[in-house]
């Protein structure tokens, strides 16, 4: 699905009034185009009044060729290619101090050797973002910034959409109204935070010289962090005391507070980042059956409509203004979600492989969670079987699977109780597996097992080997198949 903005027609066929635009690479500004030849009882109003209305937006042209893209016919609902560049600012000139964050998300990571320049900070940003660095220096006698002093808050407070269409002078660039968050967990930990490498206690050195931007439901917000250095600590190459790290760190995250840490507001990938609540979001859609193209997919539309409602409200605003439209006021257009001009949004919805490698991170992160979880069920009744369909989306090595099916143990209430990726359907294979699942089940005084189902009477002397229990109480049938079967007679009465 090729998602695109309902404002994405051509400036030069709708308007004709020029004007100035805000960079070489933005988009054409527009002003007003020429009404519409009026008709006799449109020419008697007009005589009367002081006004002409103007049409901001052309009407259908019925006759306009319609484009197809079939070039994935079998795939025309889905693309999850997302929006923008994740990689948009440049580089922070000072990061080369910086310990690397082992916890941090490796989606959507680029060459670092030069290869993909990042672009710098569209102008409407950039100022916003001194403006918030400058008021944050203020600190009183705690060391708190005012936000947290006065307004006790993480996020910065902003102008409701409504109020900005009331100033005199309105750009597409005031309507951007980012969303700020103020990140310093220092001056709110009055014993300080302990360095990751030694324990010392680690000061404030300065603000991080570029802000972390990170993708919500239908927004995008930007965190300001700050650079917190080690005294001790020596740098690998200089053998100075110049190492950093950036207090987003999963490693400054993990000796926080427990009330604090859980206020940091997302989850970072590379160079940007996912909010906890899309995160959460997520999350839920994946366990729900939903994929992360389709997930891709929704997120674009989402911001794109949002977007487009601001687009429509500036609109709307400059078609209020028709006398301007006489004495030579001109305006600026409204540039696209993608625009990656100075006074561009430059947008960006993370695509598919962004999204599952975000996914794919938080698994790894609580793996030993999922697996003591795991371990911790009964498994009175199992069943074992093999699936063969995941093992055809796994990489290949020279033509050959490297795994040839699934084996998947579930217990009484259909949990599973073991997964794991086997190379054959050799008992070998699993039998460490199922030893595994015995070793919990005493360890946690379960149950023992006593009855397993298999579709393959082959394994049924491997599982009483792995599985003693299976032959408590159990006579087998094959050393009395001589005698005949008991029959109770017809005045035999048996109470239960």
């Amino acid at each position: 699905m090729n998602v695109a903005s309902i404002f994405q027609f051509s400036a030069q066929d709708t308007c004709r009034a020029s004007s100035v635009p805000s960079s070489p690479s933005a988009t054409a500004p527009t002003s007003f185009p020429d009404p519409l030849p009026p008709s006799s009882h449109e020419t008697e109003l007009s005589a009367n009044m002081s006004f002409i209305s103007h049409n901001i937006i052309p009407p259908e042209d019925l006759q306009c060729p319609v484009e197809l893209d079939d070039e994935d016919d079998g795939n025309l609902e889905i693309s999850g290619d997302g929006l923008g560049d994740e990689d948009e600012f440049s580089i922070e000139g000072d990061e080369a101090d910086d310990e690397r964050d082992p916890g941090e998300e490796d989606a959507g990571m680029q060459d670092m050797t030069g290869l993909h320049p990042r672009r710098p900070m569209p102008l409407w940003l950039r100022d916003a973002f001194k403006l918030k660095v400058t008021k944050s220096a203020q600190r009183n006698k705690k060391g708190l910034p005012p936000l947290y002093a006065n307004h006790q808050t993480f996020w910065f407070p902003q102008p409701s959409t409504f109020f900005i269409l009331q100033w005199k002078v309105v750009s597409p660039q005031n309507l951007y109204n980012p969303k700020f968050t103020l990140w310093d967990p220092e001056s709110l930990c009055p014993n300080g935070i302990p360095c990751p490498n030694c324990c010392t206690w680690l000061c404030r050195l300065c603000h991080i010289s570029h802000p972390r931007r990170c993708v919500s439901i239908n927004e995008t917000f930007i965190i300001i962090g700050y650079r917190y250095r080690c005294p001790k600590c020596l740098h690998p190459v200089s053998g100075k005391n110049t190492v950093t790290f950036r207090n987003w760190d999963t490693r400054i995250l993990a000796v926080l507070p427990s009330e604090l840490a859980t206020k940091f507001p997302a989850r970072l990938s590379h160079r940007s980042g996912i909010s906890t609540t899309l995160a959460g979001w997520m999350w839920s859609c994946f366990q729900n059956g939903m994929g992360a193209k389709q997930f891709s997919d929704a997120l674009c539309v989402q911001h794109l409509l949002k977007y487009d409602e601001l687009h429509l409200q500036y609109l709307d605003l400059l078609a209020r203004c028709t006398l301007d439209g006489w004495s030579g006021q001109k305006y600026e257009a409204f540039p696209l979600f993608e625009n990656r001009g100075p006074q561009g949004l430059h947008g960006f919805v993370p695509g598919a492989i962004w999204i599952q490698d975000m996914y794919d991170c938080y698994i790894e992160e609580h793996k030993s969670k999922f697996n003591q979880h795991t371990a911790m069920l009964s498994a009175e009744i199992c069943a074992l079987d093999h699936s063969h369909k995941i093992t055809k989306h796994i990489t290949k090595v020279n033509g050959e699977e490297v795994f040839t099916a699934l084996l998947t143990v579930t217990n009484q209430l259909g949990k599973i109780r073991s997964c794991n990726l086997v190379a054959t359907k050799s008992h070998a294979q699993f039998e460490e597996a199922l030893k595994g699942i015995l070793h919990s089940l005493k360890l946690y005084s379960h149950i023992l097992l006593y009855l397993f189902f298999t579709d393959n009477m082959a394994d049924k002397q491997f599982l009483e080997h792995c599985f003693l229990s299976l032959l408590e109480s159990v006579v087998p049938v094959e050393k009395y198949q001589n005698l005949e079967p008991l029959v109770v007679p017809d005045n035999v009465l048996i109470f239960i």
